[in-house]
């Protein structure tokens, strides 16, 4: 099983995203093309442009009676380490060399032409320098000349051999096929010159050019000549680049089939099993959360997958087999945790600092310092599924800061609404789910930390608190019970949480329960002296343990209570507070607690130095024995139970 897969174009032959149609088109388009021609296969970086290309590459040169001498170039290879003057000379010198390997051209003939190469070359970065810096550059070095009688200039002179060369090295083809890559890697200004050389210089009967171009480089490279694109003068523009091109072609990746790919590649990392495989719920709901995030552009496909294979292969090293288990129910949700951290890395951080999203309200608006909404605008949002609720109208708020979000804030809204729905449905909490996974998530997270510092995290919550529940507390499965330790004097601590995220649940008693008497319903034993339902919350930054809880009598479902209006309990009930706040003294620390009508709370917060001294023996002695003595504060009070009216 591959860990990873691997971002390079696809080779020919390959088809994942069901783009052989289009490839086809192209194919049969350019067999009967007439030349010459240049095509722009346009798209975002990572679009697939270079994987259409290999296809009609082997299409139109590779296969047998393929009607196409073919010559590929790598721009941004060419570029790479070298400054405009060489990045251009060494483009053209590709060019030619693979025309003059094809055509078997003698030594001199080849000579000749590079000589004419590096003259170009010179003459085009002196413009690009006059363009950029305003300097003044002497006319002459604008088109320099040759050496030769007729007084052609360097490029007329390079054009005419070159189409002397290809007309005489046609054979049984109908021409060359020129395939110019990843130019929207290189520097725009760079990019575009090189687009003015190939149509000068290519503008040859038998040739036909295919680019992989973005039209946003083209706009930036027309900066030192026409400034920044506005609505009057966005027709200049245009027509460069539609004296360039004479065929545009929009990779279309809003159709591209992205719910099989998916699939694959998620059962190749380990992330989906051969069950999830064939649920066609769930990949309809990861096409879903893909398509409302990082979309269909292969290479921020690819980066997804990587990134969840690398989680994937942390929890199973690191974590506990209730993780491995947390992790096969939520990889739904934890699919859209990591899609919001590629897409959406503002809205991703907000969830990390307040996951309980449904609750955002003022508190949120103040922390974020949102926007003000105008009347009409509220209202509008009112009528929206979308926004009708008060924190997607925060969410909406939060969006407006940033232009990309503003403009995808629909759909953000629709990926949280249904990760809302499925949270609830399971019927878990949201804040501790979207902070479990979120955080989970964020080892894959790219951060500035000058722009926002954050605290060191030694451990996740979910992690932590797993071994404090079967490592310090000792508890393990016994008799049905899912989790379970004897702390000693008869203190017994239970736990039947399935799934541990931002809090550790407990039930502390003390005493034998026996059973229930069926004919009278009644739960008390007094063999069963005491039972607490507590928490132990961490937080997964600081060296603090959190414990709160309740005790109201014996078991949480029996009708009875402790009767605080006895006579005698005032003094025992003293004495037993006074003993559950000193219950902790052993790390130093001394407990709240009080009680009202119904029942006795409390809390303690624990520290540590370190997370190696929680998991150590001396800890979990002191831990156990503090709760011991909670339990026996709460036992004192046994006799005053009563049964509720």
């Amino acid at each position: 099983m591959a860990s990873n897969v691997i971002d390079r174009p696809a080779t020919a032959g390959e088809d994942r995203l069901d783009m052989k149609a289009y490839a086809e088109a192209l194919t049969k388009f350019i067999r009967d093309a007439q030349a010459p021609l240049t095509i722009a296969l346009q798209g975002e970086w990572g679009s697939g442009k270079t994987s259409l290309m290999n296809a009609l590459k082997k299409n139109l040169v590779d296969d047998n009676d393929a009607p196409y001498h073919g010559v590929w170039v790598n721009t941004w290879q060419y570029a790479l380490m070298s400054d405009p003057e060489e990045a251009i000379v060494k483009i053209l010198l590709g060019i030619i060399a693979q025309i003059a390997s094809t055509a078997k051209t003698p030594e001199e003939e080849r000579k000749s032409l590079f000589k004419k190469v590096i003259s170009v070359g010179r003459s085009v970065v002196t413009q690009i320098l006059a363009k950029q810096t305003g300097v003044d550059i002497d006319k002459t070095l604008d088109v320099l000349k040759d050496d030769n009688a007729n007084g052609m200039s360097s490029v007329e002179s390079l054009k005419s051999e070159l189409g002397t060369l290809i007309k005489n090295t046609l054979m049984n083809k109908r021409g060359y096929l020129f395939f110019i890559d990843d130019l929207d890697r290189i520097d725009p200004p760079v990019a575009v010159q090189i687009l003015e050389l190939l149509k000068n210089i290519f503008d040859l009967e038998n040739c036909i050019f295919v680019l992989a171009i973005d039209y946003g480089v083209v706009v930036k490279g027309l900066k030192p000549k026409f400034g920044e694109m506005t609505a009057e003068n966005e027709r200049e523009f245009r027509s460069f680049f539609d004296k360039i091109i004479q065929l545009p072609f929009s990779m279309p990746v809003g159709r591209y089939r992205i719910d099989d790919f998916l699939t694959g590649s998620l059962v190749g990392i380990g992330y989906l099993d051969n069950t999830d495989s064939k649920n066609e719920d769930l990949k309809k709901v990861l096409t879903s959360y893909a398509l409302e995030s990082v979309g269909t552009n292969p290479r921020s496909l690819k980066r997804l997958i990587n990134y969840l294979s690398l989680i994937r292969l942390l929890i199973e090293k690191t974590e506990t087999k209730e993780d491995d288990e947390d992790f096969k129910a939520w990889k739904d949700v934890l699919f859209a945790m990591v899609c919001f951290q590629i897409q959406y890395p503002k809205v991703y951080d907000a969830l990390i600092d307040e996951p309980d999203f449904p609750c955002w309200g003022e508190a949120f608006e103040q922390k974020m310092r949102l926007p003000k909404l105008e009347a009409d605008e509220v209202a509008k949002l009112a009528k929206m599924e979308e926004f009708d609720e008060q924190w997607e109208q925060m969410l909406f708020r939060f969006c407006r800061r940033d232009t990309f979000l503003e403009a995808r804030a629909i759909y953000i809204s629709r990926t949280l609404n249904r990760i809302k729905k499925r949270i609830t449905d399971a019927n878990q909490p949201v804040s501790e789910t979207v902070g479990w996974l979120s955080k989970l998530a964020a080892v894959t997270s790219v951060k500035n930390e000058q722009e926002k510092p954050q605290e060191a995290v030694d451990f996740n919550r979910s992690g932590f608190l797993k071994v404090l529940r079967g490592h310090t507390l000792g508890m393990c499965p016994d008799n049905g019970v899912p989790w379970c330790a004897q702390l000693g004097d008869d203190a017994v601590i239970t736990s039947y949480q399935s799934r541990v995220q931002a809090n550790l649940q407990c039930q502390l008693r003390k005493g034998t329960f026996l059973g229930i008497n069926p004919e009278e319903n009644d739960y008390i034993d007094e063999n069963y002296l005491a039972e607490c339902r507590f928490h132990i919350f961490h937080d997964g930054k600081s060296f603090q343990l959190k414990m709160w809880g309740e005790f109201w009598g014996n078991t949480w479902k029996e009708p009875y209570r402790i009767d605080f209006d006895a006579d005698a309990i005032q003094a025992d009930l003293a004495i037993s507070e006074s003993k559950i706040r000193d219950a902790w003294h052993e790390f130093g620390v001394t407990g709240n607690c009080g009680h009202n009508p119904e029942d006795i709370w409390w809390n303690a917060t624990i520290p540590f130095a370190s997370y190696e001294e929680m998991d150590g023996k001396d800890f979990s002695q002191k831990l156990r024995g503090s709760l011991v003595r909670l339990v026996e504060a709460f036992a004192a009070l046994s006799r005053y139970r009563v049964k509720k009216r």
